[in-house]
């Protein structure tokens, strides 16, 4: 079964962007991850069969006022941790399809992290916390929504309502 672990969410400055991206793992954009992709080392002990990590560290460009606001153009990267793992003898394509699920969400979150910040106006005294703020409030939000996700599909042995997941995810994937 698959398990949700708490998702290390990593703040990348402008300076040393390659290294922490090294330190990320993959970045995987635009397709779904495969079993190549967990190259993190398994935890035999573990209950679970498959641990699915992802990261989405952001950065902003300078600020432009508009009025009395600040605005920045945020972007995000959506990165398979390194410390992600398959049991061997566990692979599936059910499994894969529920792990791929987890990284279809952090995807999604990235990029409501990005539009969010995009579109918000922020104080020029206090922009960086409140971009901080609004980073953490939308992370927050898919942190449930994984719970949830896990909850409903029992780790993928619902296969009716993994079904149903694996539709509403690709359809906020294609917006």
């Amino acid at each position: 079964m698959a398990r949700l672990i708490p998702i290390l969410v990593l703040l990348v400055a402008f300076a040393g962007l390659t290294q922490a991206q090294e330190a990320l793992g993959k970045e995987i954009k635009d397709r779904d991850i495969e079993w190549s992709d967990f190259s993190g080392p398994v935890d035999p002990a573990s209950r679970f069969d498959a641990v699915t990590n992802w990261a989405i560290p952001y950065r902003y460009s300078a600020p432009v006022m508009r009025g009395d606001r600040v605005y920045v153009n945020a972007t995000t990267q959506t990165f398979l941790r390194a410390n992600s793992w398959v049991k061997p003898n566990k692979q599936s394509d059910r499994l894969l399809d529920h792990e791929r699920g987890h990284f279809k969400i952090g995807r999604i979150c990235a990029r409501e992290i990005a539009a969010t910040i995009n579109s918000t106006g922020f104080d020029p005294s206090t922009y960086r916390e409140e971009i901080n703020k609004v980073y953490w409030a939308v992370l927050r939000k898919y942190l449930e929504i994984e719970k949830q996700y896990d909850e409903e599909t029992d780790h993928y042995r619902d296969r009716e309502l993994q079904a149903r997941w694996n539709k509403k995810l690709d359809e906020l994937l294609s917006k």
